[in-house]
């Protein structure tokens, strides 16, 4: 009685990643061999490859726990397959949505044929980053050859759609992400883009970093509103799926001296590195900006894999999923305690909030649900070690 995951966005390789740290057992369902790739093999998670209609859906899901729709926020059809082989088979359907962005300042279009409409009213060139299924529309924008630079990955179904349609090789962007705010701004430069085209894919799907890039290199956004459609939110359906797990055992340890690693200076980062050097740990700070606590070493640049080189433990609290992501599987491999900032699933140890006073010190974490609470008991720990000191 496994559940099946209809996966292929980054939600739904987490969530199996979740599963299958937590000892459980699903098949993911990804429709390609890309999509299979890009997969990691995972201790009981069974991938199941290639593109199924509703019928071959239903027989798939007899006798599944529950059906995990984790596919693409703009896959319609296939969300609408997969609710219809749930009631088929008796399944539970589970809808698994990525939060909505709000983009100020954007011209808001419904689908991709609106996208051409649009681009077909004014001037200058567009980078398109919708993906190939949808290229056909553009063709309709007049001189679309010329004014037109689509970024699809680097595989050949896409390259053929590219190559079909009519877009010249010299305008293919064939690139597989994430991609950097940095990436999109030097994309939009090549291509002399006055107009960049993306949906709402959310932070997973690297909408922050295009805003950014748009903003940087003054382009207007043209967005794909994201369909209108219920669901849950990935914490959610975690939740749902996952059996509660105990509290994290509050182990105390000497850290005099023991070299740990901070990536991320912003308000988290910062506050973690000063707790560290309280406790007597050889920080370092790696980040661009920002301003590391004194007695901390400031490397002022991006993250690399040699700064785990020597860490006791490291805590990832920057502004990038991505770079989140990547520390917290090199900790993993290499044995080094890591807490990851923006992911209480990606944490070896929770970063506590710490009170000391009277010869003692407090750690205080939760489960994530209430960092409100959290606060509340941190602050009221405080006052009873103020009392204790004074007497």
């Amino acid at each position: 009685m496994k559940p099946v995951i209809f996966s292929g966005t980054s939600e739904g390789r987490a969530l199996c990643e979740q599963l299958s740290r937590a000892g459980q057992q699903a098949v993911a369902c990804v429709a390609t061999e890309y999509g299979k790739q890009v997969m990691p093999a995972l201790p009981g998670i069974d991938v199941h490859t290639g593109r199924m209609d509703a019928a071959q859906m239903a027989d798939f899901l007899r006798g599944a726990a529950c059906a995990v729709d984790a596919t693409h926020p703009y896959a319609v059809e296939v969300s609408k397959n997969i609710r219809q082989a749930c009631a088929q088979a008796g399944c539970r359907y589970l809808r698994l949505l990525r939060p909505r962005t709000r983009v100020e300042g954007a011209v808001h279009v419904p689908d991709a044929r609106a996208a051409a409409d649009y681009l077909a009213q004014v001037d200058g060139a567009a980078l398109l980053t919708v993906g190939s299924k949808e290229l056909h529309c553009f063709t309709a924008v007049p001189d679309y050859a010329q004014r037109l630079w689509p970024r699809v990955l680097p595989a050949e179904a896409s390259l053929r759609i590219c190559s079909e349609l009519g877009f010249p090789a010299a305008h293919l962007i064939l690139m597989q992400g994430p991609f950097s705010e940095e990436m999109n701004c030097a994309l939009l430069r090549m291509s002399g883009a006055k107009w960049l085209v993306t949906k709402d894919t959310g932070e997973a799907g690297g909408l922050p970093e295009k805003l950014a890039a748009a903003r940087a290199c003054g382009c207007t956004v043209i967005l794909i509103d994201r369909p209108q459609e219920d669901g849950l939110t990935p914490e959610q359906v975690r939740r749902m799926l996952l059996p509660q797990r105990p509290m994290r055992f509050p182990l105390f340890v000497d850290l005099t001296g023991r070299r740990c690693l901070v990536v991320g200076c912003g308000k988290i980062g910062a506050h973690r590195a000063e707790v560290l050097l309280r406790y007597g740990a050889e920080v370092i700070v790696v980040a661009p900006e920002g301003e590391a606590p004194a007695g901390a070493v400031h490397r002022r640049r991006a993250f690399v894999p040699d700064d785990l080189d020597g860490v006791f433990l490291a805590t990832a609290a920057t502004d990038s999923r991505a770079v989140n992501h990547e520390i917290f599987t090199l900790c993993t491999q290499r044995g080094i305690f890591i807490s990851t900032a923006d992911n209480r699933d990606e944490c070896s140890f929770f970063f506590p909030a710490v009170r000391t006073g009277a010869n003692l010190s407090v750690g205080l974490v939760s489960d994530g649900s209430d960092h409100k609470k959290t606060a509340r008991a941190a602050r009221a720990i405080e006052r009873m070690l103020q009392e204790e000191a004074r007497t």
